[in-house]
């Protein structure tokens, strides 16, 4: 798949396009602004723990990086701000600064994130968004733009549920992160991650961060697709049966994150 012939659905802002150049530039100043600014936010004015430790999904990305693995975060799905707040906190510093190849690209909904204004749609793409048209499935431009990025070795994180999830079940989650393991060159790691109450501190259509709220985040161990794969292959599924096989399994992952870290957020 080639990112320019199915890029400019997932990438609708003319910069990217016009002058790229610029265009990062612009991307390397937004990406640290915003990641410190949602470190002081969580650390300094709400309460935040990540378990097993702060930096351990950051380590885990640079340990597969170096490997020249593909990698693939996924997690639920509570509020507006779960990106970029979260990975504020989950990203070690220098990444933010140093590390630009390496800061995840993300889909999100095209009539939150790049509609309404050409300002807010710059915005969104600078910090590496993608134009998710909800609706239109897992053969949409965002979805091969990721899978061009995976083979490149940068990383995607795909919120699974598919939207901001209102209730405390995990909902079901959406097949891409099928897709994206299935069509990738290599097998990918996918890093599953779970957390609770960023609810709390941006609830569903509020527009103003709280603060004096507690956030609790659980990273899940490191699922390798390459077994999943070669079993797929060995009973010859199909490529829908791939795909839900792959689903299945992540969405087994996060249930077992959500309820470990419902656990930990309210003991």
């Amino acid at each position: 798949v080639s990112t320019q012939s199915t890029g400019k659905g997932a990438v609708p802002v003319p910069l990217y396009w016009s002058s790229p150049r610029t265009w990062k530039f612009l991307s390397r100043i937004a990406i640290p602004f915003v990641g410190l600014l949602s470190k002081f936010h969580l650390h300094c004015l709400n309460r935040v723990s990540v378990a097993p430790s702060t930096h351990y999904l950051d380590d885990k990305l640079t340990e597969f990086e170096r490997q020249g693995r593909p990698i693939i975060t996924v997690s639920n799905h509570m509020s507006c701000l779960d990106d970029p707040m979260l990975w504020g906190v989950l990203y070690r510093t220098g990444r933010l600064f140093t590390g630009w190849e390496q800061v995840r690209w993300v889909p999100g909904a095209h009539e939150i994130c790049f509609e309404g204004s050409t300002a807010k749609a710059l915005f969104m793409s600078l910090g590496k968004t993608l134009s998710c048209v909800r609706g239109d499935g897992i053969y949409q431009p965002c979805m091969d733009f990721s899978l061009c990025e995976l083979d490149q070795r940068r990383p995607v994180h795909l919120f699974v549920e598919g939207k901001v999830n209102e209730s405390r079940e995990l909902l079901r989650i959406k097949w891409g992160v099928g897709r994206l393991a299935m069509e990738c060159s290599s097998p990918p790691v996918i890093i599953p991650w779970a957390h609770r109450g960023m609810e709390e501190v941006l609830p569903l259509y509020h527009s103003i961060p709280k603060v004096l709220k507690r956030v609790s985040i659980q990273v899940g161990e490191p699922l390798d697709t390459a077994p999943l794969l070669a079993d797929c292959q060995k009973f010859h599924f199909s490529p829908l049966a791939t795909r839900k096989y792959i689903t299945d399994r992540v969405q087994w992952e996060l249930e077992k994150l959500c309820a470990k870290v419902d656990q930990i957020h309210h003991c």
